[in-house]
């Protein structure tokens, strides 16, 4: 591959990124999971964000360009159609697991089912982001891989930058978008995904959709059950996701879900990914230990409870996935080799 065409798929990531995780807004998510016309609305305006983050590739290819855009768009708004689709019905079906294991009224309420925890979420999260890097790589291949820019883009590009040698412009400009393509997944998409899988499904009470607002796929639930749809954010309290809930809308935080500072735990994440990342593109991955085993030792004692280890574990192993992941497909990306 060429060194233009590393650069156009590694900004035709970052366009994706920019799109997904730093103009879609929790509103914008919220309204995407919605039945009905504001769910589609939402995934019409998600759609128009990530075509306006394509347009540089149409000035840069014309038709190519603009052929690219609108493949990657509606590919774009079709994957995330079908990711909300099967989220919703994942976490139904696990909600209705939930409520039959713990529907015991003498004991407790109808309004405390507990956590309905399920992984499908945050593996259809990875999937989700996969599916739209394989249709960005696959368009690109296809459609502009191997065009040269129009001459018109040379020209901007000669005038902004003048007389600097073109090789140097191009690994200066690859340099800067891996690195924010970096920072993206690391700070906003990891935490998102590892808060999806981590997290608990708490139970709530809502009043149920009217059969015409639900989608023909969503498994029916007991009167006055639903399921709140993920990600949540790792900064997300009880608090919050009750305001979204309604004024009608009750939410129970039961023995055995953890109550942690979320912030502090989304920052340790944070920062616990961008060292990853820094320690494998450095060449000094020994050093991962380190950061790993000094955040055990900050929770060795809440260890002791299982329920805790394993939430614990589960999102420690998430994060560093995310981060060995990324820190390795910039590598490959910036021709880096390892120890240098």
């Amino acid at each position: 591959m060429t060194t233009d065409a590393v650069l156009v798929l590694a900004w035709l990531v970052l366009a994706h990124l920019v799109a997904d995780f730093v103009l879609q807004t929790d509103a914008m998510v919220a309204d995407k999971r919605a039945t009905g016309a504001r769910g589609w609305r939402a995934l019409a305006v998600h759609g128009a964000i990530v075509g306006g983050c394509l347009l540089p590739v149409v000035a840069a290819y014309g038709v190519r360009g603009a052929t690219l855009l609108a493949v990657v768009t509606l590919g774009h708004v079709t994957i995330d159609r079908w990711k909300v689709r099967a989220t919703r019905s994942s976490e139904a079906r696990a909600l209705q697991l939930a409520h039959r294991r713990h529907e015991r009224p003498e004991v407790e309420p109808a309004d405390a089912l507990g956590p309905a925890w399920t992984p499908v979420p945050g593996a259809l999260f990875l999937v989700d982001q996969l599916l739209h890097l394989l249709l960005i790589v696959t368009a690109a291949s296809v459609l502009v891989a191997r065009l040269s820019p129009l001459p018109e883009w040379v020209a901007i590009v000669d005038a902004v930058f003048g007389g600097v040698d073109r090789e140097l412009v191009h690994r200066s400009v690859l340099v800067a978008v891996v690195g924010a393509s970096l920072l993206i997944a690391n700070v906003r998409a990891g935490a998102l995904f590892v808060a999806t899988l981590v997290r608990p499904r708490e139970a709530t009470t809502a009043t149920t959709a009217a059969p015409s607002e639900r989608d023909v796929d969503e498994p029916e639930l007991p009167a006055a059950w639903r399921v709140r749809l993920g990600p949540l954010e790792a900064t997300a309290v009880p608090s919050r996701i009750a305001a979204r809930t309604g004024p009608d809308t009750r939410l129970r935080r039961q023995p055995g879900a953890h109550a942690s500072p979320a912030k502090i735990g989304a920052t340790i994440g944070i920062l616990e990914r961008l060292l990853i990342v820094a320690f494998v593109l450095t060449g000094s991955t020994a050093a991962i230990g380190f950061v790993v085993a000094a955040k055990t030792l900050a929770r060795f004692k809440q260890l002791d409870d299982r329920d805790f280890a394993e939430y614990y574990l589960l999102g420690t192993l998430a994060s560093v996935a995310v981060a060995l992941g990324t820190a390795l497909l910039a590598q490959a990306a910036l021709a880096i080799p390892a120890g240098r």
